[in-house]
């Protein structure tokens, strides 16, 4: 694979306008973003399976030399459980159960991977939360995942250190 092949998927990284005071430049150019998971409820736990795009793998992402991220998109939901006229129980799921917490919907992410022992990529371990940066995609990897925005959140802090994966 020619590193041009690889170019395609590369996000360009910004500071995220509502964190402009208080962040300094984004450390890195950009992210090679290597795949997409799409998630229901919750996001994905380390260790997890990333599906890559066509012609990425472990050691031409590698070669690169840019973090390597993937792209998440996590239909949030809430479980309700609801019981019936005739006393059976009911469980569904629900967007904007919980509207003025925010936490409903689609949302969309790049969050780090690594490179597993049999040659697949994995979301990294740790937790992840947003660092205050945002992530510019390439038409190339919008045109992978469907419904994908045009600029995501990326996810590449500890919420309990605050250490940055880069």
């Amino acid at each position: 694979m020619v590193d041009s092949d690889l170019n395609r998927h590369n996000a360009r990284l910004r500071v995220d306008p509502r964190y402009l005071e208080v962040a300094p430049e984004a450390p890195v150019a950009g992210v090679l973003v290597i795949g997409y998971r799409a998630c229901f409820a919750d996001a994905p736990m380390p260790r997890t399976q990333i599906a890559p795009f066509a012609g990425i793998t472990p050691y031409a992402a590698g070669d690169v030399g840019t973090a390597t991220m993937a792209l998440i998109s996590v239909e949030r939901a809430t479980q309700v459980l609801r019981v019936r006229a005739d006393g059976r129980r009911e469980i569904a799921w629900e967007e904007d159960y919980f509207e003025s917490f925010g936490d409903s919907g689609t949302q969309w992410s790049l969050i780090p991977v690594d490179p597993s022992p049999d040659g697949r990529f994995i979301v990294a371990d740790g937790s992840w939360a947003t660092g205050g940066y945002q992530a510019v995609l390439t038409r190339s990897t919008i045109d992978h995942a469907p419904g994908a925005p045009t600029v995501v959140a990326v996810h590449n802090s500890s919420p309990y250190t605050g250490c940055k994966r880069w």
